[in-house]
């Protein structure tokens, strides 16, 4: 690494920890990460024992949260749940952002004819809504776990090709680049000496920003049944099966919603944090003007996640 890079990452990191939202939201993550790691070996033999004796149980000194149809303890299951629903959204995070980012920048650096008609195809890709899009790839890949991260996947890569694509045009109109492709640089080159290298720190804030969104939309299609499969479970299905018995154990419902919204939060909280933190605009503030400044926002129909 580079000194420049390292001073550019040292006054992000400077500026980041002088923002409250984002030590708040860095705290939290890394409390479901420590939970992801522990809480299947803690929690999985109790949130998997069946006890119908003890079925639709309510909150009680052996079981804080009460029980569920089978008499599984729902706070263990709540608990032993975060890996598998934390997985999936990394996995289709990931997966979205390499295929939607690698397309979105070969579609940037094609000729103009390539480029207009690629621009056009991602366009009129986005125009279907993003849990639309992933109730159809599940249908024709399958229901299951991984299918459901798949379908999710592909249905965010559109729109981070289209954010990507934007961020390579405009990289691309830069004199360096200009310059270099007229010395003989070829397109391999310019992508990963000069193009991705200045669009990776956008990329790398919009992707924490969308695995908020990746969580609630697998867990939107295992609500619908589409996602994870019994004995598997995770907070979307859990949420399904609770809300059945909503009157009898409301907490069967609570608890995974809640584990959904502070996790979705937080990510979404540290992706906002990190995009005021990486403008070298505020880098220069004080914390207290730092609180009120307003940093700009991507635009809705460009950001990854971003469909409707």
């Amino acid at each position: 690494m580079s000194g420049s890079a390292r001073r550019r990452g040292s006054r992000i990191l400077a500026a980041f920890l002088r923002t409250p939202m984002g030590v708040v939201s860095a705290v939290l993550l890394a409390a479901i990460l420590v939970l992801a790691i522990v809480g299947p070996p803690l929690f999985g033999g109790e949130a998997e024992t069946v006890d119908v004796v003890q079925a639709n149980e309510g909150p009680s000194a052996e079981h804080l949260l009460g029980t569920n149809a089978l008499g599984q303890d729902i706070l263990a299951r709540t608990l032993a749940a975060t890996r598998l629903s934390l997985l999936l959204a990394l996995g289709a995070t990931a997966l979205a952002a390499v295929v939607g980012s690698l397309a979105g920048a070969l579609i940037a650096s094609a000729g103009p004819r390539l480029r207009r008609l690629g621009a056009g195809v991602i366009d009129a890709t986005l125009s279907f809504g993003g849990i639309l899009l992933g109730v159809f790839i599940v249908a024709v890949i399958g229901v299951s776990a991984l299918g459901a991260m798949v379908a999710v996947a592909l249905a965010f890569a559109p729109a981070f090709a289209r954010f990507t694509y934007s961020l390579v045009v405009s990289v691309n109109a830069r004199d360096y680049v200009v310059a270099a492709r007229v010395v003989g640089v070829g397109r391999r080159g310019l992508l990963t000496r000069y193009v991705f290298p200045n669009v990776a720190d956008s990329l790398v804030v919009a992707t924490f920003t969308t695995i908020a969104e990746s969580l609630i939309a697998i867990s939107a299609l295992s609500f619908l049944g589409l996602g994870v499969q019994y004995p598997e479970y995770e907070w979307g299905a859990m949420l399904a099966k609770g809300v059945q018995a909503f009157y009898i154990t409301p907490w069967a419902a609570l608890a995974p919603a809640i584990m959904i919204t502070i996790t979705g939060a937080a990510f979404a909280l540290f992706g906002d944090a990190l995009a005021r933190a990486a403008n070298p605009l505020l880098w220069a503030q004080r914390p207290r003007l730092l609180r009120a400044h307003r940093a700009p926002r991507l635009d809705y129909a460009t950001r990854p996640g971003g469909t409707s």
